[in-house]
């Protein structure tokens, strides 16, 4: 699980800027939002951003993508760019990305600071024992040299699982991402399990395609019941869903939804079609899914697209009332939910452009201190909150 997030000079984000998933006392939703990691520790399973166009909640998720992708992504040749998206007045400095989480009890901190050619240093922390200690850390020395990197004792590697770790550490990768090339002994254990865990369990807002998704379908009965009954349950009326390969082959036309009616007839349509908010639910139940199952954590971009309101409001309490400890962080534009009885004010963040250099400042509904009868729709609506866009006359 995910506690928090740190953004400088990623984007449209200048200063730093917090995004953090600890619980406050606020007892709304208790126990159906919030997770008690461990002892003194409780985290918010939902985070909403809110804002206007173009005030950088997009770039929130992005940066959020981009710190788990460079711990599991390295690359091949040491001259490969690193992408690097600065502000636009900062170019010539470093991006700084921070992120702590907690894979089981343990939790794990871990920096990074980067330009376009280089990782400059990176920090990974853990406490297995309650107290942080030193995974790994790393600095940057010349781009014809090996990065100097340091291993925690408690780590438990061997001197040559280090070596074999230290040279193939190119300077345009992190430590940890360099385990996806190398073939390491047992005394890696942990280093193995942290980057499975990311890869298994941290997704981007970049799901698989319609056919990857029917595909596994055919492949796995269980979760194809699964999906046609939530596509029923969702009114779609969706019986069966296949792929035609040779139509595929064709005119593009690659998964099929078939139709029931009434009447006990069917008919089959296909992707192209459908309803673009019929396969945003399609694609949305594949995470659902796996978060029925297991402890995932999701992102999503304004994830109402395409979607009516009921719906969305049926697929986010189906994820409170019977997911675990899984997480998904979301923009969206649809103020409807502030209105919702579960909504508990310290995941509701927003992005606001600074009036100085138009960076993006991110702040809590938390933070306002509002009595707890005040409605925060209204609040919201009526500007107080800010976050909005200043229109002018229609005049």
């Amino acid at each position: 699980m995910i506690r928090e997030l740190s953004i400088e000079n990623f984007m449209s984000i200048r200063k730093e800027q917090v995004l953090s998933f600890e619980a406050t006392k606020d007892k709304t939703s208790h126990e159906l939002l919030t997770v008690e990691i461990k002892p003194g520790m409780r985290l918010n399973r939902m985070l909403i951003l809110y804002g206007a166009n173009a005030s950088g909640k997009s770039n929130i998720l992005y940066a959020y993508e981009t710190i788990w992708r460079m711990l599991v992504s390295p690359y091949a040749n040491k001259l490969q760019a690193i992408p690097f998206y600065p502000f636009a007045l900062d170019k010539d400095k470093n991006t700084r990305l921070s992120v702590s989480f907690y894979i089981g009890q343990v939790r794990y901190d871990y920096s990074v600071e980067y330009n376009n050619r280089y990782i400059i240093s990176e920090k990974m922390e853990y406490a297995p024992n309650g107290v942080l200690s030193l995974f790994y850390s790393r600095k940057f020395v010349h781009e014809d040299v090996v990065p100097d990197i340091e291993f925690g004792r408690t780590v438990g590697l061997h001197l040559k699982s280090k070596k074999t770790i230290v040279d193939n550490t190119l300077n345009n990768h992190t430590v940890l991402s360099t385990f996806a090339k190398i073939s390491l002994n047992e005394d890696a254990k942990i280093f193995r399990d942290t980057y499975n865990w990311i890869v298994r369990y941290v997704h981007g807002m970049k799901g698989n395609t319609l056919l990857d998704i029917a595909q596994q379908l055919i492949d796995n009965k269980e979760k194809k019941d699964y999906f046609i009954s939530a596509m029923r349950k969702a009114d779609f009326n969706i019986s069966n869903i296949s792929i035609d390969n040779e139509a595929r082959m064709q005119s593009g036309k690659d998964v099929f939804f078939t139709h029931h009616t009434i009447d006990g007839s069917d008919f089959t349509l296909s992707s192209i079609d459908q309803s673009l908010g019929t396969l945003r639910y399609f694609q949305l139940q594949e995470c659902m899914f796996n978060m029925l199952r297991e402890d995932h954590i999701y992102s999503f971009d304004e994830i109402e697209s395409n979607l009516h309101y009921d719906l969305l409001l049926h697929f986010l309490t189906t994820f409170m009332m019977n997911t675990a400890n899984s997480q998904i962080l979301f923009t969206t534009q649809d103020q409807q939910l502030l209105d919702e009885e579960f909504i508990r004010r310290d995941m509701v963040w927003f992005t606001e452009k600074s009036k100085e250099d138009a960076s993006t400042e991110l702040y809590c509904a938390s933070e306002f201190g509002l009595h707890k009868n005040l409605s925060l729709y209204k609040a919201y609506r009526t500007g107080k909150l800010g976050a909005k866009p200043e229109l002018g006359s229609i005049f």
